[in-house]
């Protein structure tokens, strides 16, 4: 069967909050994450400016090539006019452009679009004089949720649609998604496709003020995309790179902080413990830097079966990762994970810093003795609800006091 998928992924809470903002907006994110076709497409405005590397501004509701003291002249007029405007790509416009925003009557409505940290930050900085009159509008890689919701208006079977939703995380993916392909084919030719492109979706986040810093920042995806999950083993692998002049997890605290807000990776709260994991936000920047980090593909050219047996090793703790973060926001809990001598646990979401839903995640069909083992770890939480997820709950035989789920229970 052949299915084609066109596939435009909404994306609702992240317009609902550009919608309903009264202040002017800040809307950032690393590259390719959707931030300009989100506004451009989905939201209300009266003008789009999107301005080029050498500082040409284009409106798009003419298509006219414009000067900065033209564009400035018409920018001023039209919020002066109570109109809505979005500006892509505002830091290129430098500190002049900042001046400028203050100097301005705080009308209409200011949208302002970013893929760069310093300069976006700037804008947010306790000194700034700006500060206190943007909305901040994280726009992040495609929420799992959003993805599901797309691929559900098409017929497939549970495990593949979950795997696909992974794959569609990335707006990159869609330009290359084939419906008669299984999704890790499909990863696995963006990969190869795109040695040079991936890494480059968050190169382009740190200007060349923090550039002597996007060495330890590329360690850190590196060293999470391997395992080491603790601020302890980041540092300890960025001491052994020489990144750092000691082996001190707080030497790299401001530099987790950063990608954690901006998006690139996720911090978990390990339960009953002083400690965080670290995830990558996105399933394709963590394949190509654990491929990368263990088998070396960038310095190589490696083929199609190679790469798919790389993201069938990993496959199954991307599940695991994304199908936590589901569960947690869809019912209402804190994503955490536990883990303890004799045992760990996939999911233990929390309400109120207490156990609410342990959580086991296998991604193949379980037998009895997953199962058993499965009630054995998850016996070991004090948690309300414990539950068993699998990728098709109608393939589990026999009795089990665990809840049994599927990802039909949660879309």
């Amino acid at each position: 069967m052949c299915i084609i998928i066109t596939m435009i992924i909404e994306r609702p809470e992240e317009v609902k909050r550009i919608a309903e903002t009264k202040k002017w907006c800040l809307v950032y994110g690393r590259r390719k994450t959707g931030k300009s076709f989100l506004v451009e497409n989905f939201t209300r405005y009266d003008d789009y400016f999107f301005v080029k590397r050498d500082r040409t501004i284009i409106s798009k509701k003419d298509g006219k090539n414009l000067g900065y003291e033209t564009f400035l002249e018409l920018l001023t007029r039209a919020l002066a006019d109570g109109k809505t405007v979005a500006v892509d790509e505002f830091q290129r416009l430098g500190d002049d452009f900042f001046d400028s925003l203050h100097a301005m009557k705080k009308d209409g409505k200011l949208v302002l679009i970013s893929s760069t940290l310093f300069l976006s930050k700037k804008l947010l900085d306790k000194k700034s004089p700006l500060l206190g009159f943007f909305t901040e509008i994280p726009i992040h890689t495609i929420s799992l949720q959003d993805a599901l919701r797309a691929v559900s208006k098409h017929k497939m079977g549970k495990k593949q649609a979950v795997e696909v939703a992974i794959l569609l995380r990335e707006p990159i993916s869609a330009d290359y998604f084939d419906g008669k392909k299984p999704p890790r084919e499909i990863l696995a030719e963006i990969i190869i496709g795109s040695m040079r492109t991936i890494p480059a979706l968050v190169g382009e986040i740190f200007t060349e003020e923090e550039r002597g810093m996007s060495a330890a920042y590329e360690a850190i995806l590196r060293a999470v995309a391997t395992g080491k999950t603790v601020s302890t083993e980041i540092s300890g692998y960025m001491f052994s790179k020489r990144l750092t002049a000691k082996d001190d997890p707080g030497m790299i605290q401001q530099y987790l902080k950063n990608l954690v807000e901006f998006g690139i990776i996720r911090k978990i709260k390990v339960y009953d413990k002083n400690k965080f994991s670290y995830r990558h936000s996105s399933p394709l920047l963590r394949i190509f830097y654990y491929a990368d980090e263990k088998y070396n593909v960038s310095e190589r050219a490696p083929n199609r079966e190679e790469m798919a047996r790389i993201i069938d090793e990993l496959m199954p703790r991307i599940v695991e990762d994304e199908i936590r973060q589901l569960i947690a926001s869809k019912e209402g809990l804190t994503e955490a994970i536990a883990e303890a001598g004799d045992y760990d646990i996939d999911a233990c979401l929390l309400k109120f810093k207490k156990p609410a839903l342990a959580v086991e995640i296998k991604w193949k069909p379980p037998g009895k003795e997953d199962v058993k083992r499965a009630e054995e770890s998850l016996g070991k939480i004090d948690a309300k609800e414990r539950m068993l997820f699998v990728p098709d709950k109608r393939e589990v035989k026999g009795k089990t006091a665990l809840k049994i789920a599927d990802i039909g229970d949660f879309v």
